[in-house]
């Protein structure tokens, strides 16, 4: 089953600086867990290129030499893009994404032309498919390209938005999203004094040529309408853009969305995480309350200790859009029926409660018009959830197979690598990888509780955990661990559900498996792999455990809230084009 291919391009803009990481972040897995393998187009941070070309030319100027020679200062400007697809990569893979980077000598972009202002002509858009068959996201730079002699040349201004349209196009990409600084294109300079412009919703080609150049350069326009290649404009983490192509121009005004109101309970490595990434996007949300044990947990976040309770219930009085509930305690159910049955959205990763009693609060939501979302109940950074239920739209599903656990998978790895159980789960320890009672992980209820999930999602039937045969990571699922890895295998407990006939089977269970095997995971990775009835399947993996990764998916179900709860768009208007 092939998935679609998304590019996004990250001018310098968007990526003024290393604090902008995490929205880039949060964009990517926005797209990653749609379902998409994507591709990422970084321009250099903020003013790093024009900084370099500074310092380039106030080296000439103290030579014979009036300018810079062209190629020495292309690679030198080039450093400016590797040095953002690096810092990236690196974000990516810290929230438990399976990104990979490709400098200019591999990401395949053929020019010709001058050295610092060539075109695109090609792409080997075969390597490409390749590496994206490998690893769903790859890094790539814009503005640089190879010329027919091998050598370093850049695109001009406005060259990352070129390379991004020349790897969508080569790629077939179902969406290309050039992001800026702004929501779209308007018919007018927003900051110009007069009435409010009118934003595009939608731009041919000729029309946009049309518009006075600036956010998106003309020859990116005419290079898309050359290989007919549709593209959007718009702001990160906004639904809504302004698309370029073939379709007739319409203006599409909507309402900004207001930041969504959030009452945060549980203060963990979690729900740290998630605090740190509110108060960092307070545009969007507006932190209402935080409940935890203590307020010295809010030690490293001094100005939100006036938002403080020691009682998570106390929280909802204070009229929140959604409660997130990160505290995982036997109390979780009341505060979460409560929460729903008042008309307030939840986010929640406490999978055991899901589990037992999800069902019911999927009814209690229903039954207020609000949303129950748990993506972070199952897999951290694997969108494990999401991609069941997408393919379960597709078709009946014939089989659901997965390492779930990554904290048990983290302890086998290190059981490969000759450490007794005892010696894992003091290094597990030492990493704040493993729970101070770490009975769930290691007796499959964990794992179980993921797998009811999932089967929930996919097959549309409720089982009970307590229920289904599991096997429990001991000292002598260890020696087998090493015994494999010593044969050229590996051992891993693999979550399974599978229909037979109109009856659903699942259990975990300890299997042995091929080093290269879809399901062979290592360290704090989980993978999935779904099957049709007709045979074909779908396989993800990312890291599970840990405080980036389980933040990510916590950070993407309030995203998608944020977006939700916006008023519906009012009728288009066309314009004549």
């Amino acid at each position: 089953m092939s998935a679609p291919v998304v590019v996004l391009k990250f001018g310098s803009s968007v990526l003024r600086g290393l604090a902008d990481l995490p929205e880039a972040v949060n964009e990517v897995y926005r797209h990653y867990r749609a379902g998409a393998r994507v591709v990422v187009v970084a321009s250099a941070l903020g003013s790093t290129t024009d900084e370099l070309l500074e310092k380039a030319r106030a080296l000439a100027a103290d030579s014979e030499h009036a300018e810079p020679e062209p190629e020495a200062l292309a690679a030198l400007l080039a450093t400016g893009e590797r040095a953002a697809v690096e810092y990236l990569t690196l974000a990516l893979q810290a929230a438990g994404l399976p990104a990979r980077s490709l400098p200019p000598e591999r990401a395949g972009l053929c020019v010709a032309g001058t050295t610092l202002d060539a075109a695109p002509v090609a792409v080997d858009s075969v390597a490409l498919k390749r590496e994206l068959a490998r690893h769903s996201i790859l890094v790539l730079p814009g503005f640089v390209g190879l010329d027919q002699e091998g050598r370093l040349a850049l695109l001009g201004r406005g060259g990352s938005d070129l390379s991004a349209l020349a790897f969508a196009a080569a790629l077939g990409a179902e969406r290309c999203l050039l992001l800026k600084d702004v929501d779209g294109l308007y018919e007018r300079d927003p900051a110009l004094p007069g009435p409010p412009p009118r934003r595009f919703g939608a731009l041919p080609f000729a029309r946009a040529l049309a518009l006075e150049e600036g956010v998106v350069q003309h020859k990116a326009i005419r290079y898309a309408a050359l290989c007919g290649t549709s593209f959007e404009v718009g702001g990160v983490g906004h639904d809504e853009t302004t698309r370029i192509g073939p379709a007739a121009a319409r203006f599409a005004a909507r309402p900004a969305p207001r930041p969504l109101r959030v009452a945060l309970a549980g203060l963990g490595v979690v729900g740290g995480g998630v605090l740190t990434e509110l108060r960092r996007a307070r545009a969007r949300f507006e932190l209402v309350g935080v409940a935890s044990r203590s307020m010295e947990r809010l030690a490293p976040w001094p100005e939100a200790r006036l938002l403080w309770t020691g009682e998570p219930l106390e929280l909802l009085e204070r009229s929140p859009d959604v409660f997130v509930e990160l505290t995982g305690a036997h109390e979780a159910e009341a505060w979460i029926r409560c929460a729903l049955a008042r008309g307030i959205h939840v986010v929640s990763a406490h999978k055991e409660l899901l589990a037992r009693r999800g069902v019911e609060l999927g009814v209690l939501a229903n039954a207020s018009r609000v949303t129950l979302a748990c993506s972070a109940a199952v897999g951290g950074a694997l969108p494990a959830l999401e991609c069941v239920q997408r393919l379960a739209t597709r078709g009946p599903l014939a089989r659901i197979e997965g390492v779930l656990n990554a904290t048990t998978n983290y302890l086998l790895t290190l059981a490969e690598d000759g450490l007794s159980l005892s010696e894992a789960l003091a290094r597990a320890r030492a990493r704040g990888l493993v729970e101070r009672e770490p009975a769930r992980d290691l007796d499959g209820h964990d794992a179980l509780a993921k797998l009811v999930l999932l089967v929930r999602a996919g097959f549309g039937v409720d089982l009970d955990p307590e229920s289904l045969p599991r096997a429990r990571l001991d000292e002598g699922l260890f020696a087998a661990a090493r015994r494999a890895h010593a044969g050229g295998a590996c051992l891993r407990l693999v979550a399974r559900a599978h229909t037979l006939g109109t009856r659903v089977t699942a259990e975990l269970i300890a299997v042995r498996l091929p080093a290269r095997h879809a399901l062979a995971a290592r360290g704090l990775e989980n993978r999935l792999c779904v099957t049709h009835i007709d045979g074909t399947s779908e396989s993800l993996r990312a890291a599970g455990a840990g405080r980036g990764p389980t933040t990510v998916s916590v950070l993407a179900d309030l995203l998608d809230l944020w977006r939700a709860q916006r008023p519906a768009q009012s009728a288009a208007r066309r314009v004549r084009a």
